[in-house]
């Protein structure tokens, strides 16, 4: 996860830089003769613009089902999914530690499951949405006490 966001951090940059230099034409006077190159185009630049912030959604204990604030993270990267149909994701779902190994795998996997039927539901195709479950494998925080995990019961969209 922390992989994720650096490398959302770092292509955010970039696109920064490039949007910030594409304004700036610079013309030397050998390049004077030549015609100028076609403008590069700023698809990247817009897909990385539009899509949602956050690619996770939270859950309640002992639960699949989502929540306001969940479904809200989920109409929008419904809507980024929509316009971008090139792009596959994988829905990974994530528990705490309470619960038996396979107890949490079936949870996790209910979980991404219940973010992928949400996505379809709003119109995004099937068969680009694979899902997997982590259980309890990959804790967002080792810690105990409910402010530890409640991070850890979540699914990420994470694009492939």
């Amino acid at each position: 996860m922390k992989l994720n966001k650096l490398l959302l951090v770092g292509l955010a940059s970039l696109s920064l830089m490039a949007v910030g230099c594409a304004k700036h034409e610079v013309t030397t006077t050998a390049a004077a003769d030549k015609p100028a190159a076609a403008a590069p185009t700023t698809q990247a630049v817009k897909m990385l613009a539009a899509k949602p912030s956050s690619n996770g959604v939270y859950f309640a204990f002992d639960s699949a089902s989502l929540d306001a604030a969940g479904s809200a993270t989920l109409d929008a990267y419904a809507a980024w999914l929509n316009d971008h149909g090139a792009v596959s994701v994988t829905v990974e779902g994530n528990c705490d530690q309470r619960g038996s190994r396979e107890y949490n795998l079936a949870l996790g996997q209910q979980r991404a499951d219940s973010v992928r039927g949400y996505l379809v539901d709003r119109g995004v195709s099937a068969s680009r949405i694979d899902t997997v479950s982590f259980g309890e494998e990959r804790p967002a925080c080792t810690g105990t006490g409910e402010a530890c995990w409640a991070q850890n019961r979540h699914a990420d969209i994470v694009s492939r």
